[in-house]
């Protein structure tokens, strides 16, 4: 019985995640913009930025900075009859910025008539001590979940984020 006991409690320790909030939506926030100056031709229609709202330990930019880090990512939302202008501009961003891997930006997430395009070159994502990006899998399950249909509206957009996410203040 001893041997059971343990090897049930090795399993259940073995199990458990060490930072189960990493991930979670419910540390994140959002601000939802529907006015966007461009001087590009094809213009987004929206914009959307997550801010985690519970600080990462993040030693190195606590020290260079003296506050707390919170990572965020931003997303210019275009229509999806856009989508090779946005493959386009995101592959040059991936070209010729001076950031790599989980710092680079150019993210495209594609959710039924939306594309979601990051522009950043540098994101504000991944920690300086253990290179995790933290927002990526948040941004993308958020985006990527959303019930949208042909005929959503930004609105019905901004709706469906509000059911996952809290809005800023």
């Amino acid at each position: 019985m001893p041997k059971i006991l343990f090897i049930l409690l090795t399993l259940f320790l073995f199990s458990c995640d060490s930072k189960p909030d990493i991930n979670n939506p419910k540390n994140w926030t959002y601000e939802f913009d529907y006015k966007i100056e461009s001087k590009d031709s094809i213009k987004p229609i929206g914009r959307i930025e997550f801010r985690r709202t519970k600080s990462i330990k993040d030693k190195l930019r606590e020290e260079t900075y003296n506050e707390k880090w919170y990572p965020s990512m931003a997303f210019d939302i275009y229509n999806i009859s856009d989508l090779k202008y946005c493959e386009e501009i995101s592959r040059k961003l991936k070209m010729f910025s001076s950031c790599l891997d989980s710092h680079l930006g150019g993210d495209l997430i594609i959710n039924y008539s939306y594309i979601f395009y990051n522009n950043s070159g540098c994101l504000n994502c991944a920690g300086s001590e253990n290179d995790i990006d933290y927002c990526r899998p948040v941004t993308k399950k958020i985006l990527s979940e959303l019930n949208l249909t042909k005929k959503s509206t930004l609105k019905d957009l901004e709706k469906e984020i509000g059911k996952k996410l809290k809005r800023a203040k």
